[in-house]
């Protein structure tokens, strides 16, 4: 599953989109593509909730880097 995210409305995803891409060219099922345009200190992010639901056993994430997935302490 591959989660996209930014934090503002004015910014745009296309330089994470290449993600997808480079996942299915290093052989990779992509089950899900998550994009989200949200504040990563907030964790009701919905399309990061709705992933986290949708993660199956022996499933990987894949974003950019660590900060688009969350900026909320490890804990949370």
């Amino acid at each position: 599953r591959v989660y996209l995210r930014v934090s503002t409305d004015e910014q745009d995803l296309a330089r994470q989109e290449a993600i997808v891409a480079e996942a299915k060219a290093a052989g990779y099922y992509v089950a899900g593509v998550y994009r989200e345009k949200a504040s990563g200190a907030r964790p009701d992010r919905p399309e990061l909730l709705r992933m986290v639901a949708d993660l199956q056993p022996g499933e990987v994430v894949i974003a950019e880097k660590i900060d688009r997935i969350s900026r909320l302490p490890l804990e949370e």
